[in-house]
């Protein structure tokens, strides 16, 4: 856009010295050959000025995005990152892909974060400080679906990248929970490692522990299903793992 620009000056200067200093009499150069060069350079700064527009409105809404979140309103924040990438695309250099997977990794779309956070990981551009935190989110998705195999492959590469992850922890609860360790499972998940979680990660913690001291000791209590499903509806995590939702509806019913 610059360019153009500086070449739509110097035409217009070059059309100005030129009447300025011609003698008189002289006629007018004929500039009519200049007409589809004018007509471009105008079409290139229109183009430029409206793809500039879109380019702000996305940040713009990836800020707001960023802002619902931390304030744990995440699917208004979806449809933020959601209208944010059709305007960016790839300009977001793989960081509202990120934010989307986050999205739906909080609301239990489990399919959608796995394949928002692959294409975050697949683009070259990602920040590393970014990148690092993908293997671990990825394991939780394995290990949230059963897939326990592929969830240990992953965590081996999230413990390559960042060993204290308090991420990797509740993965490895999970893990421990699906494999019906449950003596493992509340050893891991009773650590302050966890502590630091957020969310319906932090709630996803609770519950899991609660689940594994009642296993273990036979001690209930008490667990808030809110904390986990928040603005979620039970469908996807029940899709996935049938028997955490079996337990985390009975404690509702029984808080009723």
């Amino acid at each position: 856009m610059r360019l153009v620009a500086q070449w739509v000056l110097l035409i217009v200067l070059f059309v100005a010295f030129y009447a300025f200093f011609r003698q008189p009499g002289d006629p007018l150069p004929d500039l009519t050959r200049w007409i589809p060069v004018a007509l471009l350079a105008v079409c290139a700064v229109v183009v430029s000025v409206f793809i500039g527009k879109r380019v702000q409105k996305g940040w713009t809404l990836s800020s707001e995005g960023n802002q619902l979140l931390s304030r744990g309103r995440i699917a208004a924040a979806l449809e933020k990152f959601e209208a944010a990438h059709l305007l960016l695309k790839s300009r977001s250099q793989g960081i509202l892909p990120f934010n989307l997977g986050v999205c739906h990794l909080d609301l239990w779309h489990l399919d959608a974060a796995e394949r928002e956070f692959t294409r975050a990981q697949d683009t070259k551009e990602l920040p590393e400080s970014i990148r690092r935190l993908i293997p671990a989110r990825l394991a939780l998705i394995a290990a949230l679906q059963g897939a326990l195999s592929i969830a240990d492959k992953r965590l081996g590469e999230a413990r390559a990248l960042d060993e204290e992850d308090p991420l990797i922890v509740l993965v490895n609860g999970v893990i421990a929970c699906r494999r019906e360790d449950w003596a493992q499972a509340r050893l891991l998940l009773h650590g302050p490692a966890t502590h630091i979680l957020g969310g319906p990660l932090r709630g996803l913690r609770d519950a899991l522990l609660a689940w594994s001291v009642e296993r273990v000791s036979g001690e209930r209590r008490y667990v808030d299903p809110i904390t986990v499903f928040g603005e979620a509806s039970t469908d996807k995590l029940r899709d996935a793992w049938p028997a955490l939702v079996a337990f985390l509806l009975e404690r509702a019913q029984q808080v009723a």
